[in-house]
């Protein structure tokens, strides 16, 4: 299971209310030869409020107070479902059902050879053409002692579904806590060996709309080694050390300084956590603006996190706030299992530990 926390300081609804909390149903569009797709609100105690579709199981805002008063959206989003069919940056969603890029995209699993579909020239990525962020996932309220909380999102994945074997029921848990916690939880059984590796993939930029680029975040993460990247973006499969590199963010980094150390102006790239699986989430990452004075902090189960700098936006890409959300404009921690697992040996062993029940 891989289970996430990000933690921040500082139409016609239905409603499900009591002092704490409270949750508000809407619908957000409609799609060609489907059932009209929801938007679910969860607001907390002092007023945060976190947004979803079940289209791709998507964050699409959230809204948290800031060292000035008021909320800050530090979650990019689309303005409409119209753009979110159009999506191919894969803005807040659930992608699966193996994130990251596999090459080849032809994998062996118990003996058994299968070709995964090629979206991205020679590359399998974030699960084929049509992945967990296209899916329409089933949504149930999660009733808490204090009111609606969150909500369960579920989705079947039907064997030989972009090459890969086996039916997949994943389920991902969304909750909003009064210690402004987002905890995302997501689990996935299979009817056969297959691979997984499901993260959530949100925009983030801490300073809200009105900011437009990421280089005043300053960066911690918890890691003492990184994977580096060969062709395609894809893993060699060595483990280094990040001591003496611009990989090094064990103390405060301003990220705009770093991406223009780096050789390819913006990170994708890997950071190894542990060795081991874990069942409580441990620190991972830590994100702080000093204008809104937002912090997050970022802990997982998983083995790593993927810090993505928005490397593909473009100017073409406008945001829910008519804003341009172009390179650089926002950053994604996609904790996850090691990308290419199944096609690197040193890596495989890290991610079968995981994926044995």
């Amino acid at each position: 299971m891989n289970r996430c926390k990000h933690i921040f300081c500082c139409c016609c609804y239905a409603y499900y209310d009591d002092s704490r909390y409270r949750m508000r149903t809407q619908t957000f569009g409609k799609m060609a030869f489907s059932q009209p797709i929801q938007l679910y609100e969860i607001e907390n105690q002092h007023g945060a409020v976190l947004s979803i579709i079940n289209y791709g199981a998507r964050i699409i805002g959230l809204k948290v107070p800031s060292l000035q008063g008021g909320l800050v959206d530090v979650v990019c989003g689309l303005k409409s479902l119209e753009d979110y069919e159009k999506d191919d940056l894969y803005f807040g969603a659930i992608v699966g059902r193996c994130a990251g890029r596999i090459a080849p995209p032809l994998v062996t699993i118990d003996g058994k050879s299968h070709h995964l579909t090629a979206n991205s020239g020679d590359v399998h990525l974030h699960g084929g053409l049509n992945g967990f962020d296209k899916a329409i996932w089933k949504v149930d309220p999660i009733e808490g002692e204090k009111g609606v909380e969150g909500v369960r999102l579920r989705h079947v994945s039907p064997a030989g579904t972009e090459g890969y074997p086996g039916e997949l029921v994943t389920e991902v848990e969304y909750r909003l806590t009064n210690d402004n916690e987002v905890i995302v939880r997501i689990k996935a059984t299979c009817q056969e060996a297959t691979i997984v590796n499901l993260p959530q993939h949100s925009y983030f930029n801490l300073g809200g709309s009105e900011e437009r680029d990421i280089y005043d975040h300053v960066v911690t993460i918890s890691s003492e080694t990184y994977l580096p990247m060969g062709a395609n973006s894809v893993p060699t499969g060595e483990i280094l050390p990040v001591k003496n590199t611009v990989f090094d963010f064990q103390t405060p980094q301003n990220l705009g300084a770093a991406i223009r150390l780096t050789s390819d102006d913006g990170f994708d790239n890997y950071w190894c956590l542990t060795t081991t699986p874990h069942h409580t989430p441990k620190n991972a990452v830590n994100v702080y603006h000093p204008k809104t004075g937002i912090n997050m902090e970022v802990l997982t189960t998983q083995p790593g996190v993927l810090m993505y700098t928005g490397n593909y936006l473009h100017k073409a890409v406008i945001g829910k706030y008519n804003n341009v959300l172009d390179r650089h404009s926002a950053l994604c921690f996609e904790t996850q299992g090691y990308p290419n697992a199944i096609n690197v040996v040193c890596a495989l062993l890290i991610i079968a530990k995981l994926l044995v029940p």
